[in-house]
């Protein structure tokens, strides 16, 4: 009797496609098989038929929510309803089944973590519902009537789930510390085949609430870093002074592609022990120590310029800046834009040889700015902050509207307002400037993404990245109302592959400036839908 059900369900949802009828709203889903159930659109409910082989073995299943809450339960149907009567209420997502005396309710939850479920033994006929109350959700969906199955589909964990942290606190480092990141580890992970697991630990200054489980990758993600499964713990470097970060630990299978992650950490990193001094307007004499004077880069006013530093840590190079008085006398503004290429640096900036500001550890783009000078010099004192070498490009002068950088707005966040199973809609502030070109590149990921997102070291000043795809350029040019306004651009990425996971970038470009640079916006990363049907 249950195969010939199914065999019809089979056959209906066939005959909809061929007469183009919009599917039915639940569909089959068998054991032993991770389904991935997309809610994006305007339906967030579906319903789904459960292929039971045996109804007297154990039933164990598994509900993890990605993106937001899930709302699931388990259903057993009336056996002396017929197949028509069943079909009419199951296909009617406006009729509630608890509220029909032919089904019965078995189980439910609603959580944004995974959810577990167990019993000795369940119909062989069942209904799960799942729901989502936001339009961007999916749900991964387990069940085996074997433990050992489970336990091999999805990493196991400890009993203890919890991470242990120490922060460790070199004081000679001014605007960063480290964090040690410590867990437990399950027998059958560390006594498993060598490379099959991968414990990876996330950090980043925003709640991720379904990193580690799902292919998402949330905002505010900082740091990446992976280890392999006989290790319990690891440093992550490079963390800034004074800040709240979330702490996320997950256990990667290699060979299925699954994950678990272990109960989030949150880590407050100590002030700056000099915070007390720079209050009070001394300067910390933490200067790198003295090394062979070389005569200093002489910096033309309006010009970029581009020089390397050594491979080694502290070493340094000087540039020299000269601000020639105006006839009136009066004060003027020097700008300075450095933008690290490559790797981490730090910068002194000293005016007629007092220092006037010491800045944290950066890479990338950085403007600084020097208000009431009327004449005199700017020495600009970069220093590398490992052994690493370094490609550094300057920039300086009285006039800011020579910059060759856009000005971008203060919140460079790109956000995804709209998915689908082969396109994406971006959304982003418009830049400062009144004629900007955006160029938009993205990157399929693969499946174990996560781990790379430390490792690929991308030239920041190029433009682009090396191993993304140009999507296109566009241009725009506000009108005089945009210009007193923050307005919102945007635009439409297709040809996407669904149920796919794409890195993209934005990257803002002048178009009056003479040899002008690209800066980029932060990234995101999008997962298209799986189903194109209900679109």
């Amino acid at each position: 009797m249950l195969k010939l059900f199914l065999l019809f369900i089979c056959c209906l949802i066939t005959l909809c496609k061929s007469f183009h009828i919009t599917p039915i709203s639940y569909t089959l889903l068998s054991e032993n098989i991770e389904s991935v159930v997309n809610l994006a659109g305007k339906i967030q409910e579906k319903r789904f038929f459960l292929q039971i082989s045996n109804e007297a073995s154990p039933f164990f299943m598994y509900v993890t929510p990605c993106g937001a809450p899930i709302h699931w339960q388990l259903f057993s149907v009336d056996k002396d309803m017929s197949l028509a009567e069943e079909l009419d209420v199951v296909s009617s997502i406006s009729t509630p089944l608890e509220e029909s005396e032919k089904f019965r309710l078995i189980a439910g939850e609603e959580d944004k973590k995974r959810m577990t479920f167990f019993a000795h033994r369940v119909p062989k006929k069942v209904i799960l519902v799942v729901r989502a109350s936001s339009p961007s959700a999916s749900a991964r969906i387990f069940f085996s009537p074997s433990l050992f199955r489970l336990e091999e589909q999805y990493p196991p964990l400890p009993h203890d789930t919890r991470l242990a942290t120490n922060v460790l606190d070199d004081i000679s480092k001014k605007d960063e510390v480290s964090a040690q990141i410590t867990w437990k580890i399950s027998p059958q992970v560390r006594n498993a085949e060598p490379g099959r697991y991968r414990i990876c630990t996330i950090v980043s200054r925003q709640d991720p609430e379904f990193a580690g489980m799902c292919d998402d990758v949330e905002e505010g993600v900082e740091a990446v870093k992976c280890v392999p499964q006989m290790n319990n713990s690891v440093v992550m470097g490079q963390l800034w002074r004074d800040r709240t970060y979330y702490v996320t630990v997950f256990v990667r299978d290699q060979k299925r592609g699954s994950s678990s992650a272990y109960e989030v950490q949150t880590i407050q990193t100590p002030p700056s022990p000099f915070t007390e001094m720079v209050s009070r307007r001394k300067v910390p004499r933490n200067i790198p120590r003295k090394q062979k004077k070389n005569a200093p880069i002489i910096l033309t006013d309006g010009i970029m310029g581009q020089v390397e530093l050594e491979p080694r840590k502290a070493s340094v190079l000087n540039m020299k800046f000269f601000v020639h008085p105006l006839p009136s006398n009066q004060s003027q503004t020097a700008y300075l834009i450095v933008h690290a290429c490559d790797g981490l640096i730090r910068l002194n900036l000293f005016r007629n040889g007092k220092l006037l500001k010491r800045s944290e550890s950066f890479s990338g783009f950085k403007r600084f700015v020097v208000s009431n000078f009327k004449a005199g010099h700017l020495r600009y004192q970069i220093i590398n902050d490992d052994d690493a070498k370094k490609t550094i490009r300057v920039w300086t002068s009285t006039n800011a509207a020579q910059s060759p950088y856009p000005n971008l707005p203060d919140d460079t966040s790109v956000k995804v307002v709209n998915r689908k199973c082969d396109s994406a809609t971006i959304q982003w502030m418009r830049g400062q400037d009144e004629h900007l070109k955006y160029c938009v590149y993205q990157r399929k990921e693969n499946s174990n993404f996560l781990e790379h997102l430390v490792s690929l070291a991308d030239n920041l000043c190029q433009g682009g990245l090396s191993s993304s795809t140009l999507v296109g350029c566009y241009v725009h040019s506000p009108t005089s109302a945009e210009i007193e306004t923050q307005s919102v651009l945007e635009t439409i990425i297709g040809n996407l592959q669904p149920s796919s996971t794409y890195r993209l970038d934005l990257l803002a470009i002048p178009m009056n400036r003479p040899h002008p640079q690209a800066l980029p916006y932060r990234t995101v990363w999008v997962r298209t839908n799986p189903y194109c049907a209900q679109e």
